[in-house]
């Protein structure tokens, strides 16, 4: 059987704490590219970061604003795809994902945030 690692180099930091979360088979199908340009990329992480974001609003404590709320998801986001970038080193320069993957891992959880606000704050138009 082959191995298949997250990353390009495989071997890596990463590679050994997704291997133990999540198994193998399930990361190379998340990892499949659905549709790819110059300026967006759709895989089936995309889907994963997406419904992060939609569950994340629920999770919304009273005491936050929405805005504070999606700055939260905002700033968390950008932190844990700067550490997965880091755990995703392994002494070669190659990387897990490109950087408009990383964009478009934050944008989809943004949407999906933005989503349910829009949903739950619009209730009334349905009225």
């Amino acid at each position: 059987m082959t191995q298949h690692f997250v990353t390009e180099v495989g071997g890596t930091l990463l590679d050994r704490i997704v291997d133990f979360i999540i198994p193998p088979y399930i990361v190379l199908f998340l990892n499949q590219i659905l549709y790819r340009n110059s300026f967006f990329i759709l895989n089936y992480w995309s889907f994963v970061h997406f419904f992060f974001g939609i569950i994340f609003y629920f999770l919304k404590p009273k005491k936050y604003t929405v805005i504070k709320w999606f700055v939260v998801l905002f700033i968390g986001h950008i932190i844990f795809e700067i550490v997965e970038f880091v755990l995703a080193l392994g002494g070669n320069p190659l990387f897990v994902e490109e950087a408009i993957d990383i964009i478009w891992d934050i944008l989809w959880s943004l949407i999906g945030f933005g989503l349910m606000y829009l949903i739950f704050r619009g209730k009334m138009w349905f009225k």
